[in-house]
């Protein structure tokens, strides 16, 4: 089989073309963090924590949507990287109305690890406290908009792995949200399966049933991957 010649943080590396820089990462244990990542879904490098510095290239890479290339040269834990990961996470939550304390996702939180392991312990941006609902409306579930991060996973995992196309995006900037069929209230969509895996995608409390009180929720996305992954081999 053909491979590339690659270095990453001066480690020389021979992958398969074709690969992802976050994909070759996560082979070699080369820790890159992510937020709208998840395996088995398509990458569409919003989230912007992941990015690399690629030697010859002027503008940072998201490592999740950049394809690794022959005698490519990519850093991916310089100061700089280190810097905007932590600016990048600070604005998440700065962004919406991430209360911890009071969350169902409280100790079990993507946005929350993100935030331990960037080192951030205060916040130094104006908080933008946006009016958010809260769907309450489905039966078994409830969409809290103050804890969304815009990482589009429910949004994908819906059309991509359950084929119910129910989420989308509607709106820019700070108006931006995850709507239901055409932003109706989510308990009237008439494309939901209730099937639950986005709020196994999501990676924060935004998505989370109504069974559930403070720091009860555990997800698991890896059985999405897993899916996905069982799939490709039936076919």
């Amino acid at each position: 089989m053909t491979t590339l010649d690659i270095y990453i943080d001066d480690k020389p590396l021979k992958v398969e073309p074709g690969k992802t820089i976050l994909e070759v990462c996560r082979e070699n244990d080369i820790d890159i963090p992510t937020m709208c990542h998840l395996d088995g879904l398509t990458d569409v490098g919003a989230c912007r924590l992941c990015l690399v510095e690629i030697e010859g290239v002027n503008k940072l890479q998201s490592s999740c949507t950049t394809k690794v290339s022959a005698n490519m040269v990519i850093h991916t834990q310089t100061e700089r990287l280190k810097r905007y990961r932590r600016i990048t996470t600070e604005l998440f939550f700065a962004e919406r109305n991430h209360i911890c304390a009071v969350c169902v996702a409280n100790g079990n939180c993507e946005l929350q690890q993100l935030g331990y392991k960037v080192g951030m312990d205060h916040i130094r941006y104006p908080y933008l406290f946006p009016s958010c609902e809260v769907d309450t409306s489905h039966d078994y579930m409830v969409m809290d908009h103050n804890r969304c991060i815009m990482c589009t996973r429910c949004v994908r995992v819906c059309g991509e792995v359950e084929g119910a196309y129910n989420w989308d995006v509607m709106n820019r900037g700070f108006n931006v949200r995850i709507i239901s069929d055409f932003n109706t209230p989510w308990g009237e969509s008439g494309t939901c399966t209730s099937c639950g895996k986005c709020m196994h995608a999501c990676p924060t409390g935004a998505i989370w049933p109504k069974s559930l009180s403070g720091e009860q929720l555990h997800k698991n996305p890896e059985m999405i991957s897993e899916l996905v992954k069982k799939r490709k081999m039936n076919l």
